[in-house]
């Protein structure tokens, strides 16, 4: 599907493993654009019953052919061996049952809290997320923003910022300091913050302590802490904006 998507792999595995503040990429227009037009297509015609804005199971089958070649695509084995080369973690693997992914949608007042993931599924680690943005002329204003972050001393600081436009990817390892979110989507109400998440596992732990069923989410960074719009916006949520 993706030409040459092994060699890309392979040519970016330094600036994936040397990014901070932990291992990631942001890589552009890797896909067709016409597939993923399809996929919006697909997405934007479907009526289907999201739970915290994020599809159940594994059958794409509801939204159409587009979406079906494409999640086909990202468990398959040519992408998951992109990344087992861009990662270099050799043993890394798909989760065929899409366990906590899939097409998210993501409205105006939406929000997800700096966390780190669940870490093991099914006697694995996770060790890498995906996340495709599907929104074409996403707005800075609008944020939504795919945030990279630490904590320094008991406070979250947000290191990397990226907006979430079509066919913009990002790829990072998960451990238990791979901190991340986005913010308060302020989109106008016709539009919305829409990704598809992919995880990946493997059988070695990485870089995870100990194991973990849930998400730990850890709380705004101060300046937003401040911000009356953001108090008692927790976890994986929506509010209506003003």
């Amino acid at each position: 599907m993706i030409e040459n998507i092994i060699e890309i792999g392979k040519e970016n595995k330094d600036l994936y493993k040397n990014n901070t503040p932990f291992a990631h990429i942001k890589l552009e227009n890797i896909f067709p654009n016409d597939l993923l037009d399809g996929v919006l297509s697909d997405i934007e015609k479907t009526e289907y019953d999201y739970f915290k804005f994020c599809t159940v199971g594994n059958c794409f089958s509801e939204f159409g052919e587009s979406t079906v070649k494409l999640t086909d695509y990202l468990v398959g084995d040519e992408w998951v061996e992109f990344l087992r080369n861009m990662t270099e973690i050799k043993d890394l693997k798909s989760d065929k049952s899409w366990h906590g992914a899939g097409i998210n949608i993501e409205p105006r007042g939406s929000h997800l809290e700096p966390h780190t993931d669940f870490n093991t599924h099914n006697g694995m680690w996770r060790r890498v997320n995906v996340l495709l943005f599907l929104s074409k002329d996403w707005k800075d204003e609008w944020g939504g923003h795919n945030e990279l972050g630490h904590i320094e001393g008991k406070h979250y600081v947000v290191d990397r910022k990226y907006k979430p436009e079509f066919n913009n990817l990002i790829v990072f390892n998960t451990s238990n300091y791979s901190y991340h979110g986005f913010d308060l989507v302020s989109c106008p109400n016709d539009k919305n913050r829409m990704v598809i998440s992919c995880y990946y596992y493997s059988d070695e732990r990485g870089e995870h302590g100990g194991a973990s069923e849930t998400t730990n989410y850890v709380g705004w960074d101060k300046e937003r802490k401040k911000q009356k719009e953001y108090h008692d916006r927790l976890g994986t949520g929506w509010r209506k904006l003003k």
